[in-house]
C-alpha cells in the first residue's frame, strides 16, 4: 500500500500468510478495501510525530490531524456518510486523533489478492475460532483456555514487526500445537512494515484497528464472524496509573467502547455481524497466570514475553523490570505464588531488589502500587464518579449500568487486593530500609502516605466484606430456592434457572475450586436444562429471573439492586452465580 506523508512516498507492506487461496477468492473486494483503509491508517500513526516525550503536557495535547484522500474499489459504499462518520468516530475515540476522509473511485478496480495473501495451497484445516496471538501472557492462557478446555480448532493471528516477537510467538503456537495436536490451532502470521519512512511515533494508538481488521478478514474467510483480543479488564480499562500516561499515550485496544465500535464498524463493512469481544474482560492479570497453571502448562510462563520495550530485549534479559506491563506481570505471578517459572534473572530491574535510578521509573512504579491500594478499597459510586474510563465502559458491558459499575469495582479490588498482599507479604518479611536505596520497598516505606490517586476521593471505609455473601438454599425435588432464609422462589421459571446455576456452584466447590475458577454455564447448557430454544431465550430467561428477584427483594425490605448481583454474566462464556457474593447449600426434600 502506498500513500505520502509530509509529500513523500511511503509504503505499508500488509500479508497474511497460511490462508486457503479458495477461501480468500470468496472475500469481496471490499474486504481489500478494508485492508487499505487501516493501512493507511497505521501509516499515517507510526509515520507521523506526536511530538516526543518532552511535550510539556505528557500527551494530553498530542491530538493530531490527518486528511485521508484514498481510492477504493467500492466507491459506493466507503462514500456513505454513516460509513465515513462511523470510521472517523471510531478512530477518534481510539487514538485520541482526528482523521477526516475523502473516498475516490479507483481506475483500477481489479483485485489483486495475492499483495495481501501469501497462500498455502494445500491447507484444508478449517478454524472454529480465530483470535489475535501477540505472544504475551494474557493471549496465550486465551489460547490455551479455547483448545484445552473449549475444543476449538483456534486461528492464532500474529502481527510481527519485530524479529524478537515473532520467535516468540512460533514457539507458543508450537508447544500448543505438540501438547493438543496440531490441528488444535494454526499460526497465521501477519507482516506489517513500514518502507521507505521509519517509525517516527512509537504510541501506536491506532495500530490496533489494523490488527482489529486482519483478525475479521481472516474470520470471515473461515466463515465465522467473532475475533477475540484476550486482554486482563484492568489493563483493557485504561485506567492511567500515572500522569505521564494521560491522553494519547495510555492505550485504547481493548477498552469496552473501542471494540463495540470495532464491532459496529466491521459489521457495516462485512453486512453481517462482526463481533470483536474480549473474554478476559472480568479477570485480572493475576487469575489470568492462574489459568495457565490450572491448565497444565506454568512452563511456558517464562516463555511469554510482556514487556513494551522490545527493542532492548536481549537474551539474558527479555523484560526491562521498569514499564507499567513488566511491573504487572510480576506482581501477578508473585500473587499467583508461581515464580519458579518466571526466573527474576529474566528482568533487567528486579522488581523488588533493585534501584529504580530514573524518575519516571519510579513514578511509574509508586503509582502502580498506590492505584492497587485506592482499587482494593473503591466502590461503585466513586468510580462513576472519579474515572470517567469506567463510566465510558459500562454502556458497552451488555449489562445494566449498577451491576457492571458493582462487576467493574469486583474486579478493581481483586487487583488491588493481589498487589498490594504482595507488598505486605515482602514488608513483613523483611524491613522496607533493608532494601537497596531506590528499590522499591524502600521508595515504598519511604513514601507511605494515606493519599490513593490524585483523581480519586479516599472512600471512608473499604466496601463491605463477607457480610455481603448471600446463602441460597436449594431444594431440587421440591423446585425450591431460600435466599438468606426470607426470599422464596418456588416451583417457577426463575426457580428453575437458579437451581441449574446452583449445580454449577456446587460443581466448583465440589473440585475444591476457588470461588473465582467455578464454571460457567453456557447458553446451550441451560437452554436443555430449562428446555428453552437457543441464546436469546436464555437471556430473556435470565433478565427475566433478574426482574423477579428484584421484586422480591423489595418486598423483603432489601435493596433491589442486590438481585443484579446474583447471576453474573461473562459474554460468550456463559452465567454462573457470582462467585464471591453467593454461597449455596443443597438442602433434602422433608
Amino acid at each position: 500500500m502506498c500513500l505520502e506523508i509530509d509529500g513523500q512516498p511511503v509504503g505499508v507492506k500488509v500479508c497474511i500468510s497460511h490462508l486457503n487461496a479458495q477461501l480468500v477468492a470468496e472475500l469481496p473486494d471490499r474486504t481489500l478495501d478494508l485492508l487499505e483503509v487501516a493501512a493507511v491508517v497505521y501509516g499515517a500513526d507510526a509515520g507521523v510525530s506526536r511530538g516526543g516525550t518532552a511535550d510539556q503536557h505528557m500527551g494530553a495535547r498530542w491530538n493530531r490531524h490527518f486528511e485521508v484522500e484514498m481510492p477504493v474499489r467500492d466507491h459506493d459504499f466507503w462514500n456513505c456518510t454513516e460509513v465515513v462518520s462511523a470510521l472517523e468516530e471510531m478512530l477518534m475515540f481510539l487514538s485520541g486523533d482526528r482523521f477526516a476522509f475523502r473516498f475516490v473511485a479507483k481506475e483500477d478496480g481489479e483485485a489483486e489478492r495475492s499483495l495481501f495473501f501469501k497462500f498455502d495451497e494445500g491447507s484444508a484445516w478449517r478454524a472454529t475460532r480465530v483470535m489475535m496471538f501477540s505472544g504475551g501472557l494474557d493471549s496465550f492462557a486465551g489460547a490455551l483456555e479455547e483448545v484445552a478446555e473449549q475444543g476449538e480448532r483456534v486461528a492464532l493471528v500474529s502481527h510481527f514487526s519485530a524479529s524478537k516477537i515473532a520467535p516468540v510467538q512460533r514457539q507458543l503456537h508450537k508447544a500448543l500445537a505438540s501438547r493438543f495436536g496440531e490441528n488444535s490451532c494454526r499460526h497465521i502470521p501477519v507482516q506489517v512494515q513500514m518502507v521507505g519512512r521509519g517509525l517516527k511515533e512509537g504510541t501506536h494508538r491506532a495500530r490496533s484497528f489494523l490488527f482489529a481488521a486482519l483478525g475479521a478478514v481472516t474470520a470471515k474467510a473461515f466463515g465465522l464472524n467473532r475475533v477475540s483480543f484476550y486482554e486482563n479488564g484492568v489493563v483493557s480499562l485504561n485506567l492511567s496509573p500515572v500522569g505521564n500516561v494521560l491522553g494519547t499515550r495510555a492505550t485504547r485496544t481493548t477498552h469496552p467502547q473501542t471494540l463495540s465500535r470495532f464491532s459496529d464498524f466491521l459489521s457495516r463493512v462485512f453486512t453481517s455481524e462482526t463481533r470483536i469481544d474480549n473474554p478476559f474482560f472480568w479477570r485480572t492479570k493475576r487469575e489470568v497466570v492462574e489459568a495457565v497453571a490450572r491448565l497444565g502448562m506454568s512452563e511456558l510462563i517464562a516463555q511469554t514475553r510482556s514487556c513494551a520495550d522490545v527493542h532492548n530485549q536481549t537474551k539474558q534479559h527479555i523484560h526491562c523490570g521498569r514499564c507499567s506491563q513488566c511491573i504487572d506481570r510480576r506482581f501477578a505471578v508473585l500473587a499467583a505464588g508461581l515464580t519458579r517459572f518466571d526466573p527474576e534473572e529474566a528482568y533487567r530491574v528486579a522488581l523488588m531488589d533493585d534501584a529504580r535510578n530514573d524518575l519516571r521509573d519510579r513514578e511509574i512504579a509508586l503509582s502502580y502500587l498506590r492505584s492497587a491500594h485506592a482499587y482494593e478499597h473503591v466502590t461503585p459510586s466513586e468510580l462513576e464518579r472519579a474515572l470517567p474510563a469506567v463510566v465510558s465502559a459500562v454502556a458497552h458491558l451488555e449489562q445494566p449500568t449498577e451491576t457492571a459499575l458493582e462487576m467493574i469495582a469486583r474486579l478493581l479490588k481483586r487487583h488491588g487486593t493481589g498487589v498490594s498482599d504482595v507488598m505486605r507479604a515482602t514488608l513483613k518479611a523483611k524491613d522496607a530500609v533493608d532494601f537497596p536505596d531506590g528499590s522499591l520497598p524502600r521508595l515504598y516505606g519511604e513514601a507511605q502516605r494515606p493519599e490513593l490517586l490524585p483523581h480519586m476521593p479516599v472512600p471512608s471505609r473499604p466496601i463491605a466484606k463477607p457480610s455481603n455473601l448471600m446463602v441460597m438454599e436449594v431444594n431440587t425435588k421440591r423446585r425450591r430456592v431460600v435466599i438468606d432464609e426470607r426470599i422464596f422462589v418456588e416451583r417457577n421459571a426463575t426457580a428453575d434457572l437458579l437451581i441449574a446455576l446452583a449445580d454449577k456452584w456446587l460443581e466448583g466447590a465440589g473440585q475444591g475450586m476457588t470461588p473465582l475458577d467455578y464454571p460457567l454455564a453456557s447458553s446451550a447448557f441451560l437452554a436443555n436444562a430449562l428446555k428453552l430454544e437457543g441464546d436469546e431465550a436464555v437471556r430473556q430467561r435470565v433478565n427475566r429471573a433478574k426482574t423477579v428477584l428484584k421484586k422480591k427483594m423489595a418486598s423483603s425490605g432489601r435493596e433491589q439492586q442486590e438481585a443484579e448481583a446474583i447471576i453474573e454474566n461473562v459474554p460468550w462464556h456463559g452465567y454462573r452465580l457470582t462467585p464471591d457474593r453467593v454461597a449455596v447449600r443443597k438442602v433434602k426434600s422433608e
